[in-house]
């Protein structure tokens, strides 16, 4: 049975085989969705949560739509997934991407953020992670900068061998985490906050190389007329536009529409973000997070010790 260190393979059916085969790249079985976000609710409660706050502990609106992205990705796993080698994977890891400007300008330089987050994480932990990796992105030493400048000065003959070596072994189940593990489009989803350089959100391509599947853009800030589906009622409200590019191999449509209408509700009403899921051990196990997998290993030895000495 094929293996790969960052992934578990997903039994499927012959017909979901024959997909991998009719549309064997990304560009092939790319679809996009688009659906409008009510801000109103979002700022009244960032307004709340940040009243009296100092400016560094403050909770921002793209932390927001990051804590939905990895609370939607532990609630419906199979989002998590990716296909390679004509086979079906789900990642042992939840990774998110992001580009992030040094300085918020037009000329400002942009450099990639690639976190790993957890299944338990909420608003809270999400900030400092993300704020810790940002204060490193644009004070410290950046490992995606780094490995920018080391290709600069190679010839463009053994730049060109080494992205064919990672596609190739990655195309085999062999990737080569060494020089993978800082590329954001080895990632879950990758997003792009187009809102904060004051442009809307855009249908943006995947990438074919890597296995980031998923690619997400949230707009600007804009007022717009929403009507209430019960009583007809419209209303001026502030809303965003969040586009979406998915492989549509990953899971069905009626699999990953709800779960990107999931990921909306989130961001319109984000105070269930302020406390962890309650999952089971069932859920749990449909993640194949290799955190887990390898705590459950222990627990089920300690278990087997203890009988042992019984």
């Amino acid at each position: 049975m094929p293996r790969r260190p960052d992934a578990e393979l997903v039994k499927t059916t012959k017909f979901h085989e024959i997909e991998f085969l009719i549309m064997r790249k990304k560009t092939q079985s790319e679809i996009h969705y688009k659906t409008q976000v009510d801000l109103t609710r979002t700022l009244e409660f960032l307004e709340k949560f940040n009243q009296d706050k100092a400016e560094e502990d403050k909770i921002t609106l793209f932390q927001i739509y990051l804590t939905a992205a990895v609370r939607a990705i532990t609630l419906r796993p199979k989002i998590n997934r990716f296909v390679s080698g004509r086979r079906l994977w789900q990642r042992n890891r939840i990774i998110i991407s992001f580009v992030v400007k040094k300085e918020k300008t037009e000329d400002g330089e942009e450099i990639n953020a690639m976190i790993e987050f957890d299944p338990y994480d909420t608003l809270a932990t999400v900030q400092g992670n993300v704020n810790e990796h940002l204060y490193e992105a644009r004070h410290g030493v950046n490992k995606n900068e780094q490995d920018v400048e080391l290709m600069k000065r190679l010839p463009r003959f053994l730049i060109r061998f080494i992205f064919w070596l990672m596609r190739w072994t990655d195309e085999h189940n062999m990737p080569m985490h060494f020089l993978t593990k800082d590329v954001p489009m080895w990632s879950t989803v990758f997003l792009a906050h187009l809102g904060s350089i004051n442009i809307p959100a855009v249908y943006h391509h995947l990438f074919e190389y890597g296995t980031t599947g998923i690619l997400i853009t949230f707009g600007k800030m804009l007022k717009a007329q929403v009507v209430d589906q019960e009583t007809d009622k419209v209303d001026i409200r502030k809303v965003m536009e969040m586009k979406v590019s998915i492989d549509d191999r990953i899971a069905s449509g009626s699999y990953t529409g709800p779960t990107i209408d999931f990921v909306r509700k989130l961001i319109e009403n984000p105070e269930p973000l302020l406390t962890p899921p309650d999952l089971t051990d069932e859920q749990l196990d449909k993640l194949m997070l290799k955190k887990y997998k390898k705590n459950e290993k222990q627990k089920k030895n300690r278990e087997g010790r203890k009988n042992k000495l019984d």
